[in-house]
């Protein structure tokens, strides 16, 4: 039974390999190509070129039947509407039935979904959590500004409004000065021609520069804490205190920072599941993780444990499903990177080795 169970195991793996990566990466291209095309089309060199616009109207049909059967296929597996799905159905409405505008820009954040967690968007995707993680600090100083935008806008409609009845004659009109005052636009079409006034513009002016800064120093500040997260460098005094590492010559020590790779997963992430490739295994820095080794019961590992390295050791899949149970730091080192270090350090296979006949 062991045979037809990793064959299984495999074929299972190599399909969900298939589309999660292959599918996903055509799809994200296409989007980029769709977007290209729309840009292109709205230039004025196409005028006249009918044969191109022939051709980019079949590009654009077979696209769309493409990205359909793609939604319904994701909603039936996710089952669920998310907000991504609500996004590109209402593109696709739009396209089949409707057709007044051209609406294929909005897929773009469908392909930047796709391509998250690239190293070139990963830094584009960790702004994004920080905007989520700080939402509720970045709410309150806009309602700040708002507040503040709305007191100095009305008190320059009781300054000016009499002198300026076109321009500052209601506190609606008195608010779009505000707001390039206020963000220090200043386009010049507005602007105070009394005494009070000209003080009272220029106290908001300065209050904007203060304003503004607020939330850029709130979301740069965090942001700038998640990249020191991600980017940062494993010091030799954690290398060593891992056990399999623990003995060997601080050249090697070394050699291994340069090697791992810093990650950092939410709990409740699954970090590979029974079955997956080993291509790597995984040291606990900080969290703890659940091995679920069925029919066995769930292990759990903490900072300073490492798993993942059985598939490596026997060159087989994984055996177990591991889940982080908090927000875990893990560092990575990858299958040929360890089997290097195995060559030059032979006690690090000793180490494992042991590590694994404690699991029997």
């Amino acid at each position: 039974m062991e045979f037809p169970l990793q064959a299984y195991n495999l074929l299972t793996m190599d399909i969900k390999s298939f589309f999660e990566k292959r599918i996903d990466n055509f799809l994200g291209v296409l989007i980029i190509l769709n977007i290209l095309h729309q840009i292109i089309s709205s230039m004025a060199f196409m005028e006249g070129r009918e044969s191109l616009a022939l051709y980019g109207g079949m590009f654009l049909q077979i696209s769309m039947y493409i990205f359909s059967i793609e939604l319904a296929l994701r909603v039936f597996v996710e089952k669920k509407l998310s907000f991504l799905s609500g996004l590109d159905l209402i593109v696709l409405l739009n396209h089949f039935f409707i057709g007044l505008i051209d609406l294929r820009v909005f897929r773009m954040f469908r392909a930047f979904q796709i391509f998250s967690q690239s190293r070139i968007l990963l830094p584009a995707n960790t702004l994004f959590k920080t905007i989520k993680m700080q939402r509720h600090a970045l709410l309150g100083s806009m309602v700040l500004v708002l507040s503040i935008l709305l007191v100095f806008s009305t008190l320059m409609y009781f300054v000016e409004g009499d002198e300026q009845p076109i321009k500052l004659g209601s506190i609606p009109l008195a608010l779009w000065w505000g707001m390039e005052t206020l963000t220090t636009v200043g386009y010049g079409d507005v602007h105070p021609v009394t005494g009070p006034g000209r003080v009272l513009g220029s106290f908001i002016m300065l209050l904007g520069i203060a304003m503004f800064a607020l939330p850029a120093a709130i979301l740069g500040s965090a942001y700038y804490e998640e990249m020191q997260k991600r980017n940062f460098l494993v010091s030799l005094e954690t290398i060593t205190e891992i056990p399999i590492f623990a003995q060997l010559p601080i050249n090697a020590i070394g050699k291994i920072n340069e090697k791992l790779e810093v990650i950092l997963l939410p709990a409740k992430k699954v970090i590979f599941e029974k079955g997956d490739e080993a291509d790597s295994m995984y040291i606990i820095e900080l969290g703890r993780v659940e091995i679920n080794l069925d029919p066995n019961p769930p292990v759990t590992k903490d900072q300073g444990d490492f798993f993942g390295e059985m598939g490596l050791v026997s060159d087989s899949p994984r055996s177990a499903t591991v889940t982080a149970l908090d927000e875990v730091k893990l560092l990575q080192l990858k299958k040929e990177d360890l089997n290097e270090l195995i060559e030059e350090h032979p006690i690090i296979f000793k180490e494992i080795e042991e590590k694994i006949s404690s699991y029997s």
